[in-house]
């Protein structure tokens, strides 16, 4: 006798996936549940998912969080999520999160207190949280108390994280430069505590300083990390006087490279003829500039997959010990805003 289908109207339950695969609804509750350690054998595990699958089942995550004492949700928190690398970081945790049956609720705290919404995420009682580019380790340490927290671009001894090569970010940037011939360069990027940015703009220093090439404080240029801030620290820099006015620039991340782009092009400054500029994280909008800009690449996607994955296991298991691991790799894409300077210095 064949199973009939639920009607459509009413939703499809474990029970229903029982009746059809056969076997009990505590064995369906295993399965579906997702617990590895279930002594359910490969074959009826195989009748139950196809089942499942038949059927169009659909768990249901708030019946399930109130049993297990779970949300089932995740919370992550960014500085910016205008900025389109953090908002890769985000899709990148969603992808995993979603595959794992978790929600992910996202935090900007721009222009919100991070202890205030640290608060508002813990109201919601989200299983872990993914924090990531704003100096998570100046918040109160009882603000994370039993909570699963995963740190980006943050080195924590607390806490596990994940990482990018941002000291090899910056050195690849003035490799660059340097290698094209440039000798008066500069760097426009925030004064922050945020490892990342610190690790770019110690990278970038430590090639200028092997190659004995100095930088003088009106070459450094202290800005937000935005677009506001790329037109800012350009504008300062082509007010320099002609012996210290630097021919190369490397910014912090793309979106002041954007606005210090377009400070030279207002200008009538040639890029890359008289101006060559650096970027940093290859966001979609630095292939829509003209010129295309050259930046460094750095897998934002990967580091919120990466977060999440580490955030999931943390969760699944409770005795289980993170390894370190190595900073995700970056890489230099050569575009249409660096070129050799128009005359060796």
């Amino acid at each position: 006798m064949t199973t009939p289908h639920p009607s459509p109207a009413r939703r499809v339950t474990t029970h229903d996936v029982a009746r059809r695969a056969g076997v009990s609804q505590a064995t369906v509750s295993l399965v579906l549940g997702g617990n590895p350690r279930a002594r359910v054998s490969a074959t009826t595990r195989e009748r139950v998912v196809l089942a499942a699958g038949e059927l169009g089942y659909r768990p249901n995550m708030l019946a399930r969080g109130l049993v297990q004492r779970k949300s089932y949700a995740l919370g992550v928190m960014v500085p910016d999520l205008s900025n389109p690398f953090f908002l890769d970081v985000v899709t990148g945790v969603q992808r995993v999160a979603a595959e794992a049956g978790y929600a992910v609720l996202p935090g900007d705290v721009r222009e919100t207190n991070a202890a205030r919404h640290l608060d508002a995420l813990r109201a919601r009682q989200v299983d872990g949280l993914i924090l990531d580019g704003f100096g998570a380790l100046a918040l109160p340490e009882s603000a994370l108390t039993d909570l699963k927290v995963v740190l980006v671009d943050e080195p924590s001894e607390r806490w596990p994280g994940v990482a990018s090569d941002a000291l090899g970010a910056g050195r690849m940037a003035a490799e660059h430069l340097v290698g094209l011939g440039h000798t008066r360069l500069a760097f426009a990027g925030p004064a922050t505590d945020v490892h990342g940015f610190r690790m770019r703009e110690r990278g970038f220093f430590q090639v200028l300083q092997a190659q004995g090439l100095g930088l003088s404080s009106a070459r450094l240029r202290r800005v937000t990390p935005d677009v506001a801030g790329g037109l800012q620290a350009m504008k300062a820099l082509l007010a320099l006087g002609p012996t210290e006015r630097p021919t190369a620039v490397f910014c912090a991340n793309d979106l002041v490279a954007a606005g210090a782009l377009k400070a030279c092009l207002t200008a009538g400054v040639r890029v890359p003829g008289e101006m060559s500029i650096v970027g940093c994280d290859d966001v979609e909008l630095a292939r829509v500039l003209t010129p295309e800009l050259t930046t460094i690449r750095v897998p934002a996607r990967e580091l919120g997959a990466r977060a999440a994955r580490l955030l999931l296991k943390q969760l699944e298991d409770e005795s289980w010990v993170p390894r370190p691991t190595k900073p995700l790799p970056v890489k230099l894409v050569a575009r249409g805003t660096t070129a050799r300077p128009v005359s060796r210095e």
